[in-house]
């Protein structure tokens, strides 16, 4: 008795785990993939970097205070010529001295404030358009994301999709295949017939374990995507629908406008032209104030080094003021105001080529989705003359030709099935990727 209550409880563990098990949809495995990709954990890491970058641009306008300790041990001293002079009738010849002394301490302070650097200013407004870059570059990393776990998420349906059909396949086969036989025990049928629907058994067994290594490394794409550790199990929902096409007017390309990519090159010439500004610093006067307070000791002899200080202060303000630089800065100018309009004329150009691939991906879609309706009904309606077409032949009121025309029909349908059903799922990921409607899919 114990025995049995055993085996029942493991039996109940076991079946509990099973039903337990979660399964993912598309929106799951999308949350996922943001909370544990690779790729979007770097992307972040680099919208942090550029907010230090950030931190660190504001700090150019900023004051500069540095403190210096610094001692010498002047082991030969520097001479000095000194010209011959005449005091009054009394002539001291020319002669060179060392002046000095062998030991010298100096410590200070010194404060350096910017107060106009027109490069400083640029730099400093070209600061918050790269941190958005970073943050748009994030946001691209994050729908290219979405989009890849979209595709190994239906990868995997329509693998299941082929697999209910194999079986199927497989099921009917093996419940005709000993009836075919014993009809040609009864000498009704050639043994070639026998063989033909034999054939058809091996290789749907044979598509059967394809399909099954398909499908593993279906499931090891899809883990990898979204950021799964491959040894983890995951089981996903194998419902297949078309009920989440969003039925909106994709002729409309007024939303083309807002792609991330669209944004980042407008956010780019936007920077590109602060940076041109920056550039034209080259002509511009650079003015700054200094203070600075020190004091040093000095000796012949070490201990004198560090005793007797004599401090010293001064204030000052530097202005420097470019005359030429050999047409550099204007070179320079040039070259950004070229960079800037073929950045504007690949703006015009990819926002035509987006509109014209939305407006082709909406027409595949809606072709795609007829079809996808129609090849649907037309495997339910191939399936159904199969199987009155095997209980004919079973009762033998046709003849063996005609089943496999049936037959043969019906597998046409299936395949036909499966070939729309791929191009309505990547129809449907094409427009609303081309539709800026990609992050729907999160939803």
């Amino acid at each position: 008795m114990r025995k049995k209550i055993f085996i029942i409880s493991i039996l109940f563990y076991f079946v509990g785990n099973v039903t337990a098990q979660e399964l993912f949809n598309l929106q799951q495995c999308i949350d996922y993939a943001l909370k544990n990709s690779v790729t979007v954990k770097m992307a972040a890491n680099d919208v942090a970097v550029a907010y230090a970058k950030k931190r660190e641009g504001q700090s150019a306008y900023l004051p500069q205070i540095n403190a210096q300790v610094k001692w010498d041990d002047n082991l030969k001293l520097q001479s000095t010529a000194f010209p011959a002079m005449d005091f009054g009738g009394v002539s001291i010849p020319g002669q060179t001295l060392q002046i000095g002394n062998k030991y010298n301490t100096t410590a200070g302070i010194e404060l350096n404030q910017m107060i106009f650097n027109w490069s400083y200013i640029q730099g400093i407004k070209a600061i918050q358009p790269g941190y958005e870059l970073a943050q748009m570059k994030k946001q691209q990393t994050e729908q290219d994301l979405i989009y890849n776990v979209a595709v190994a998420y239906y990868n995997i349906l329509v693998i299941n999709e082929n697999e209910k059909l194999i079986l199927q396949n497989e099921e009917r086969l093996a419940k005709t295949l000993p009836i075919i036989k014993l009809q040609k025990d009864k000498g009704v049928i050639r043994q070639v017939d026998v063989d033909k629907v034999q054939v058809n058994y091996n290789n749907v067994l044979i598509q059967k374990d394809i399909l099954s290594t398909k499908k593993d490394i279906a499931y090891n794409n899809l883990k990898y995507t979204i950021g799964m550790p491959l040894t983890d199990d995951i089981a996903i929902d194998s419902t297949v629908t078309t009920a989440n096409a969003i039925k909106a007017n994709y002729g409309d390309t007024a939303n083309v406008k807002n792609r991330i990519e669209l944004q980042m090159i407008r956010k780019n010439i936007y920077l590109q032209n602060i940076l041109s500004k920056r550039i034209s610093a080259g002509y511009m006067p650079q003015l700054s104030f200094y203070t600075r307070y020190a004091a040093n000791s000095f000796g012949d002899k070490f201990v004198n080094s560090f005793n007797n200080w004599h401090d010293f202060a001064a204030i000052g303000i530097s202005l420097d003021i470019p005359i030429f630089d050999g047409l550099r800065t204007k070179s320079s100018l040039q070259q950004a105001k070229l960079n800037i309009a073929t950045m504007k004329e690949d703006l015009i150009q990819k926002e035509q080529a987006m509109q014209l691939q939305l407006l082709n991906a909406n027409t595949q879609l809606q072709n795609a989705e007829q079809n996808l309706t129609i090849n649907r009904n037309n495997i339910d309606l191939a399936k159904n003359v199969l199987d009155v077409a095997t209980l004919q032949y079973q009762k033998g009121t046709i003849s063996y030709t005609d089943w496999m025309a049936s037959d043969y029909s019906y597998r046409e349908a299936e395949q036909n099935y499966l070939n729309t059903l791929v191009q309505f799922i990547q129809s449907k990921l094409e427009v609303d990727r081309a539709n800026n409607n990609i992050e729907s899919y999160k939803q």
